[in-house]
Parts: structure tokens; C-alpha cells; sequence
């Protein structure tokens, strides 16, 4: 199935740090000169990043496109590619801040509109329905799984995780088919997580994921894929990862569960009124 313009540029950012080095001469031109890209033929594309029209071809196909003139289309018709050029050092402060801010805006911006409507009322009413939800992430993204379950715990809903895979295998193999397990991860490729998913599956549990690409093998096996978008490229061109959109969309859903019932503001005033004895 050929991408659509979110698609792709989601896919772009994704996969910034498996192109090989022709391709990742081809995506930074994407990335940092798209106008010229858009405005260029293969040959004068091919001559501008040292590489062979072979790999711009080659680079077509890895991206699921008909062909050259299919790329130059779809950076035509998208405002989400960067259009200024990247900071190769951090030679100024005030330049690192404005892109950063700029970079996240576009992240959220990007991972709210990709929500689609009648996807996200099933999730909704996947969570409202659970006995228990599990939810797992690894390494940079696991706070965004510690958030996901004060948050749920917050209205009502059991929610648990792990640091540790072990016992996150342990805690999945007593879910059942009531239960929910919620995913978290940026490049859906975590055989860790893929074996949790499995293990789930067999026991008939929904799966909701959150990743980068729809197209991975973790979004491919979840009963709902949500997809969250990176755009950062701060220090240099392969630092792509950031947990922003990923915290986003768990936001999103939450909020999307108190509009669904006001009445779970009360339990999270009750919460917040048991804990307020902590602070000063």
C-alpha cells in the first residue's frame, strides 16, 4: 500500500538511524533542502548528495513509492518536512531553542491530527472495558509507561508496569481476556516487547500500541497501532528520538476518557487530595 504524506514523513524520522550512508545522503537533503529536492531532476539530486540514481532508486522503493517523481509529489504537498537548514553544532543557544521548540510542536501537531476518529473511540472503550491493563515500555520510553499508569490509576482503571522484562513476563502471563496491554515504543522493533505481545495474544488480550511506524513489526501484531511522530533532529542529524509525541498521545487518550465520563474528575481530585499532604 503506498504512503500517504503522514506516512511517509513519519517513516522519514523513524528510520533516520537505519538508512544506510547513500540513503542518509538522500534523506538529508530530504530533511534539510526539500524545496531543491522537490525542484530537482534524479540526475541533478544524485550529483548533490554523491550518490548514483541507483540509490535514489533504490531509496524510492525502501520507502514504499512508485518512483522519484512519487517523492517529489509528496514533498510537494507536505508542510511537515523541516525547510530550514539544520544546525550542524550548537553554535548558538537562542537558534537550539527555536528549532527544539519548533521540532516539538510539529511532533504534537503531527501525532494529534494522525489520530483517527473511530480508531481512538475503540480504544477508548478497549480501556473503559478493562479488568486490568499492563502497559510496557523499555529503555528512554519507560516513563512514559510510568505516566500512562498514574494516569489511569487516577480514573479508575487498574494499571501496572515493570522495569524489568522478567517480571513483565510474569505479569502478562496472568492476563486474561478482559485485560488490556498497552505498548509503548518508538521504533515498534523490540523483540522484548514482541514476546510480551505474543504471550498476550495467546491469552486473547487486546494489545494498543504506540509507535512511530505503522508499518513495524510491534504495530503489525497490536489490535490498534496509534501512531506518534518525531521530528527531532537537535545535535546532530541521526538524534531522532524524543518521548514528547508518545506522552501526547497517552495524554490525548486520557483526557479523551474524562470527556467520556466528567464524573472521573472526582476520582482524581480524590487522588490529588491523598497526596496533597506530601507537598509544603
Amino acid at each position: 500500500m503506498e504512503p500517504n504524506i503522514k506516512e511517509f514523513v513519519n517513516r522519514i524520522y523513524s528510520d533516520l538511524g537505519k538508512f544506510s550512508k547513500s540513503e542518509k545522503k538522500i534523506v538529508d537533503l530530504i530533511i534539510n533542502d526539500p524545496q531543491f529536492v522537490i525542484n530537482a531532476t534524479i540526475s541533478q539530486l544524485a550529483t548533490r548528495g554523491k550518490v548514483s540514481e541507483a540509490s535514489i532508486s533504490r531509496f524510492c522503493k525502501r520507502m514504499d513509492l512508485n518512483g522519484f517523481h512519487h517523492l517529489k509529489v509528496l514533498l510537494a504537498q507536505s508542510s511537515l518536512i523541516n525547510v530550514e537548514p539544520q544546525e550542524s553544532s550548537l553554535n548558538s543557544h537562542d537558534k537550539t531553542l527555536e528549532k527544539l521548540m519548533n521540532d516539538k510542536e510539529k511532533e504534537i501537531q503531527a501525532t494529534l491530527e494522525g489520530l483517527d476518529k473511530s480508531k481512538t473511540k475503540e480504544i477508548i472503550q478497549t480501556i473503559k472495558d478493562a479488568r486490568l491493563i499492563q502497559v510496557m515500555a523499555e529503555g528512554n520510553t519507560f516513563p512514559v509507561a510510568l505516566d500512562a499508569c498514574f494516569k489511569f490509576n487516577q480514573i479508575g482503571r487498574l494499571a501496572f508496569t515493570a522495569s524489568s522484562w522478567e517480571v513483565a513476563m510474569g505479569q502478562a502471563l496472568n492476563l486474561m481476556e478482559l485485560d488490556v496491554m498497552i505498548v509503548i515504543s518508538n521504533s515498534g522493533e523490540s523483540r522484548q516487547l514482541i514476546q510480551l505481545i505474543e504471550v498476550a495474544k495467546k491469552n486473547q488480550v487486546k494489545v494498543i500500541a504506540f509507535t512511530n511506524n505503522s508499518s513495524s513489526p510491534i504495530a503489525a501484531l497490536s489490535d490498534y497501532n496509534v501512531d506518534t511522530a518525531s521530528r527531532g533532529t537537535i545535535f546532530m542529524s541521526e538524534y531522532f528520538f524524543s518521548r514528547v509525541s508518545a506522552v501526547t498521545a497517552i495524554e490525548a487518550i486520557f483526557m479523551l476518557l474524562i470527556a467520556d465520563n466528567p464524573q472521573l474528575k472526582k476520582k482524581i481530585q480524590k487522588h490529588e487530595l491523598l497526596i496533597a499532604s506530601k507537598k509544603i
